[in-house]
């Protein structure tokens, strides 16, 4: 990916910002559309990547027992003690999923949590898991592992055969847009077993604006 290409599309968004201002911050999303697969394996894109640039403030729960009750609080928007797991219904976990960004467990009471929270959280794909660094124990470092999933996006191509990811705002330097680009990008490539030849297209678009081709 040229970054030259890249911030002459940015211009073309600005161009596309002055022309009709709006009384909000329009997000800068990444569109990169793919060709259909020529690989025996037809398997979806599924990537957590991490962004060198924070794209929005997340919310976070934690499921724990008793010995990481008071420093999971420090670090976590909300904390669920294994005890409590009883108090929960369905109602309330869909209203809990609906509300969370990040589920983080504690190590030890995982097949607790799956019991009781389980089916719900997979099919929200928002279980629980070591590739997102949201599995915790008492000598993980919760303000680290609780800001770093701020950063962390999840592309999946398993519904549509493209990639759509919010990668910045209308305010943000342009340099900042770029190294998130660049990152998304090289990830998604990486991840096709044909590479940069199964990508057909590649857009910049703002959330009320025309798609900018890069």
């Amino acid at each position: 990916m040229d970054n030259d290409t890249i911030k002459k599309a940015i211009s073309e968004l600005k161009a596309q910002i002055e022309s009709k201002k709006r009384k909000f911050s329009q997000a800068v999303d990444l569109v990169i559309v793919l060709r259909p697969s020529t690989a025996k394996a037809k398997a979806p894109v599924d990537l957590v990547v991490s962004l060198p640039n924070k794209v929005r403030e997340v919310s976070t729960c934690a499921f724990v027992d008793k010995d990481m009750s008071v420093q999971s609080a420090q670090s976590f928007s909300k904390v669920i003690l294994k005890d409590d797991f009883p108090k929960y219904d369905k109602k309330t976990i869909r209203k809990l999923i609906k509300g969370t960004d990040y589920f983080f467990a504690e190590a030890t009471i995982m097949p607790q949590m799956a019991a009781k929270f389980g089916k719900q959280l997979t099919a929200a794909n928002k279980m629980p898991n070591p590739k997102t660094g949201t599995i915790i124990n008492p000598t993980s470092n919760l303000g680290a592992a609780a800001k770093n999933v701020g950063s962390l996006i999840r592309v999946n191509t398993a519904k549509n055969n493209a990639v759509l990811v919010k990668v910045g705002s209308q305010d943000w330097d342009e340099s900042k847009l770029v190294e998130n680009v660049n990152v998304v990008y090289s990830s998604v490539k990486s991840a096709l077993p044909e590479g940069e030849q199964r990508i057909k297209h590649t857009y910049l678009k703002l959330t009320m604006g025309k798609p900018v081709a890069i």
